[in-house]
């Protein structure tokens, strides 16, 4: 099956999908309302049929006002090369991801690794689709280097004390806010393509 270029999805992934990719796919969904893009999640070792965890639903529902609802999904290859962006929370998971789907490589990154390496677009740079930023975004990882002290992974605060999971859940809202910055400043409106 081969990728859609068009794809106006995004793909958030985590381990198991009950914590971290259902605030982060929440949150950035949020974020984009109205901009035509859609968010999904997924988990590389998915808890299938259970619900995200109360730690999870209380954040977003604080946040947004909304329910979280949903239950675990096993990441698929179809899943990989559907999305026009996938966001994991960490490089043992975007590994993942390329291993289920190596077409995926240039639209797949950690959550934090694609807000260090946006800002190396090119100033006043504008895109076609969801896939067209991420791929602008792929060219630039050799200018933006490695990360720096902290690295790019997002800890999994599931079965930690309440406080790992606001760090957690703090460093996703961060990055999905300024995600979504970078989407709906780079995607042109359709009336321009």
């Amino acid at each position: 099956m081969g990728r859609n270029v068009n794809a106006a999805i995004v793909l958030v992934v985590c381990t198991a999908n009950i914590c971290r990719s259902p605030v982060g796919a929440a949150l950035l969904q949020e974020a984009l309302a109205g901009s035509g893009i859609r968010v999904r999640s997924a988990g590389t070792h998915a808890v299938l049929g259970l619900g995200p965890v109360p730690e999870a639903v209380n954040y977003v529902h604080r946040r947004t006002g909304t329910v979280l609802r949903g239950t675990g999904t096993q990441l698929t290859r179809r899943h990989a090369e559907g999305a026009g962006l996938i966001l994991t929370m960490t490089e043992a998971q975007r590994t993942a991801v390329v291993q289920r789907a190596p077409s995926a490589l240039r639209r797949v990154f950690t959550l934090r690794q694609f807000v260090r390496i946006a800002p190396y677009l090119p100033d006043g740079s504008s895109y076609p689709s969801v896939t067209a930023v991420a791929e602008a975004v792929a060219r630039c990882r050799a200018l933006a280097g490695p990360p720096e002290l902290i690295g790019d992974d997002i800890e999994d605060p599931y079965g930690a004390a309440p406080a790992v999971y606001q760090q957690s859940f703090g460093f996703i809202e961060d990055a999905v806010s300024r995600t979504s910055a970078v989407l709906v400043s780079r995607i042109r409106p359709r009336t321009e393509r």
